[in-house]
């Protein structure tokens, strides 16, 4: 292996690292923000007030408190030196894991917090201006900003790899196993285990009304070319052959529920097992996604969330989850029941969409009220 080669894998190793600090303490700094809210009225904890909840959960919450807080503070003195490699998603957690540190910071005296504080000699901004200058003409600026360039493109590069697995793993595995596998074991076993078959009522109407068009098409082949209807007797045995190969046709495609079922699980677990395996880049995956999510406008973040809902939860929504849930039901084998589609529709993107405002009202709001106002503001609402 050569010298660059050791460079390369270094510096993917440490960008790995970096960004799994940084996901540690930024977990940790939401879940801080969740106690504030839920306990404290979105206010700091102060351990020494007493909850209107039971004692041990009391101190469950601030045991979790307080490994939270080492979590963020170990984080803010490791991410801290290497603070210029971050993009600006990941600038953002950083922020949210700072101002947690410097919330709770430890109190060194009454004194350091009075009215006597002497004031800056100058504004923080200019002090800010005058360091980011600094920074800009450090000799080593130049090298830091190409190794967060190369942790920024390793980032991309792994994010792209783990979507390709997820995607295709999970998709091979189901095709190469019902075709090489599944098929030929269900097909030997079928005869003698009825269990693995469709409900047979489902398909014989299917068959029925197959066999009836059959038999109209013979009636208008014969009219169209001019000759004479077939007797009864020729009739009978056409439509005898052909109900003989929809027999065979649905004792084929009753199994067809099992196949599927065992398929999807073979599938399931080859995307489980790529998760396992490959649980460092699933979260470089997270923040890439947190960072092309939140890098959006607040006109394109508005535009996804009404297309969204308008796709799921609005008007256009029913005929979609008519034919999904029909999809489904055709998939596993089971008889797609019309009252059950109506009552799925008339209850479920109704809670649907109830959670979906609760998240914009509680969650949102915080986040990026912004894109609340351009979202109102799209859907014409005042």
């Amino acid at each position: 292996m050569t010298l660059r080669d050791w460079m390369r894998t270094f510096g993917e190793a440490r960008s790995i690292d970096i960004n799994n600090d940084l996901e540690r303490g930024y977990e940790a700094a939401l879940l801080i923000q969740t106690l504030e809210l839920e306990y404290y009225g979105d206010r700091p904890i102060r351990p020494n007030l007493q909850l209107s909840v039971p004692r041990s959960l009391q101190s469950t919450i601030l045991r979790k408190f307080h490994t939270a807080v080492n979590i963020c503070r170990l984080t803010f003195e490791a991410i801290k030196p290497n603070i210029s490699q971050l993009d600006s998603q990941e600038y953002r957690k950083f922020q949210l894991i700072e101002t947690i540190v410097n919330r709770y910071a430890p109190k060194r005296s009454s004194r350091a917090t009075s009215m006597s504080r002497e004031p800056d000699p100058l504004p923080r901004s200019l002090l800010g201006l005058v360091d980011k200058v600094r920074r800009q003409l450090d000799p080593t600026s130049e090298a830091t900003l190409v190794a967060g360039f190369r942790r920024r493109r390793d980032s991309t590069l792994i994010s792209l790899k783990i979507i390709l697995l997820l995607i295709l793993v999970p998709l091979l595995v189901q095709q190469m196993s019902r075709t090489y596998l599944i098929t030929p074991a269900i097909d030997y076993l079928a005869p003698e285990l009825p269990f693995l078959s469709y409900p047979k009522p489902q398909l014989e109407e299917q068959a029925v009304e197959k066999l009836r068009v059959f038999k109209a098409e013979i009636e208008f082949d014969a009219l169209l070319k001019g000759d004479s209807i077939p007797s009864q007797d020729e009739l009978q045995k056409a439509l005898a052959i052909k109900a003989s190969q929809l027999k065979d046709e649905a004792d084929k495609e009753s199994t067809h529920a099992a196949k599927n079922v065992l398929a999807d699980i073979a599938a399931l677990i080859a995307f489980a097992f790529v998760c396992i395996i490959n649980r460092e880049e699933l979260r470089v995956l997270r923040g890439f996604l947190d960072e092309a999510v939140y890098g959006l406008s607040d006109s394109a973040k508005a535009f996804a969330i009404i297309l969204f809902t308008d796709m799921f939860v609005g008007f256009h929504s029913p005929e979609g989850w008519q034919v999904l849930l029909q999809g489904i039901a055709n998939h596993f084998g089971f008889p797609a029941r019309e009252n059950f589609i109506l009552l799925f529709i008339a209850t479920f993107p109704v809670i649907l969409a109830t959670i979906f405002k609760y998240w914009i009202f509680r969650y949102l709001n915080r986040v990026s009220p912004s894109s609340v106002a351009t979202l109102r503001g799209m859907n014409g609402s005042s």
